[in-house]
């Protein structure tokens, strides 16, 4: 149980440092993925499947409590 603790912890502060000094370059990257990936023709797309996904998820919640 400490040792998962631990190795989350480590990642989770890998990812942070990464997240910290790495900031303009995964802006710059992520601005441009967004801009292609948030359009007006793939939003409806997206919106079905998180609609999806949630029905799901309260599905299993109901049946398995």
């Amino acid at each position: 149980m400490v040792s998962e603790k631990m190795i989350a912890g480590i990642v989770l502060m890998g990812v942070g440092l990464l997240f910290f000094f790495k900031n303009k370059d995964i802006g710059r990257g992520a601005f441009k993925f967004y801009q292609k990936f948030y359009s007006e023709k793939n939003l409806p797309i997206m919106f079905k499947i998180c609609g999806g996904i949630f029905i799901l998820g309260g599905l299993v919640l109901i049946f398995i409590k």
